[in-house]
């Protein structure tokens, strides 16, 4: 994919809103870490008006780059967005209305505070905007069958991997450090079992050498816009086809926390890991008591007997009177 490809340049003629895609997309590497962006938009919003007649979409995410990458394009789109749902659960000790929350305010449009995606009072919103569709892009919270049922056509998720391969919650981690040579995104029906529902579109793209998961990840996004269009427009016009998926044949691992690094692996196991780490979740190694976070390597020279981490023979002791 060319860097062109990389870089869409939506048009929403809303100066917020195109500064605020310019400012994702002039991004070399994507981040699945929530922007905690505190400006407001300066003015309303000055863009055409959203759809109102097609398919009834609600946005869930978390405002990463990915998920807000998601979101921006739906606008761009101008689908019927009638509302958004954010989490709190990524706040923690002090929840606020988040950025997914400000951009759908700046549209106009409500927004659902959900720190149980599963609660009865949340259900009870959602029912209320009676949906067609909810998209899940880069969302924190399990969902539960009661949950899901809302929407009349489904609860789409975009996952950033080649489902049924690297289901879970940190697949574009896992694309790299196995050392995949091929990645992907689907966009699949959600179900109560993880990242297990019927696939609805899937695009597939070549790691590319040196690939961190920043790079990865921006990269797939600009995938997933194409196969994300594809889904709802077979959706409204009600030809969607749905192939179920083969879990034995693909894989799922846990979440990630920061890698100790263990310096008698291979050197490409060590690359594997430094890439897969960037930019969220750097490997480490302790130094004199302390962690010392590695956000690169490169091979200096070929080893020949040398220790871990030796870079020039020392120096022979001194010899004192």
């Amino acid at each position: 994919m060319t860097e062109a490809a990389l870089t869409p340049r939506p048009a929403f003629d809303d100066p917020w809103l195109d500064d605020l895609a310019d400012r994702i997309w002039s991004k070399p590497e994507f981040s699945m870490v929530p922007i905690d962006l505190e400006e407001v938009p300066a003015r309303p919003y000055a863009g055409p008006p959203l759809d109102e007649r097609g398919l009834r979409i609600v946005f869930c995410g978390i405002p990463s780059d990915y998920g807000t990458a998601f979101l921006l394009h739906l606008i761009e789109k101008r689908v019927n967005l009638v509302a958004a749902v954010c989490s709190t659960r990524w706040q923690r000790t002090h929840p606020k209305p988040d950025l997914v929350a400000r951009i759908a305010g700046h549209l106009g449009r409500p927004v659902e505070v959900a720190a149980n995606a599963n609660a009865e009072p949340f259900i009870r919103s959602l029912r209320a905007y009676r949906p067609d569709v909810v998209v899940m892009a880069s969302f924190d919270q399990i969902l539960a069958a009661e949950t899901l049922a809302v929407p009349s056509r489904g609860w789409l998720n975009i996952h950033p991997s080649l489902l049924p391969r690297h289901r879970g919650p940190e697949p574009i981690y896992w694309t790299l450090a196995n050392g995949d040579a091929e990645a992907g995104i689907t966009v699949h029906v959600t179900v109560p079992r993880i990242d297990a529902g019927p696939i609805l579109a899937q695009r597939r793209t070549r790691v590319s050498v040196g690939e961190t998961a920043g790079s990865l990840s921006k990269k797939l996004v600009a995938e997933g816009l194409a196969a994300l269009d594809e889904t709802l427009s077979r959706l409204k016009a009600g030809s969607a086809e749905a192939l179920p998926v083969d879990l034995a044949q693909g894989s799922y691992e846990p979440p990630v926390r920061h890698a100790e690094l263990d310096w008698d692996q291979p050197l490409q196991q060590i690359d594997r890991l430094v890439r897969a780490g960037h930019p969220d979740q750097p490997p480490y190694f302790t130094y004199r008591g302390q962690r010392r976070y590695v956000y690169g390597i490169r091979e200096l020279r070929p080893r020949s007997g040398e220790g871990p981490g030796v870079a020039v023979r020392p120096l022979a002791k001194q010899q004192f009177p």
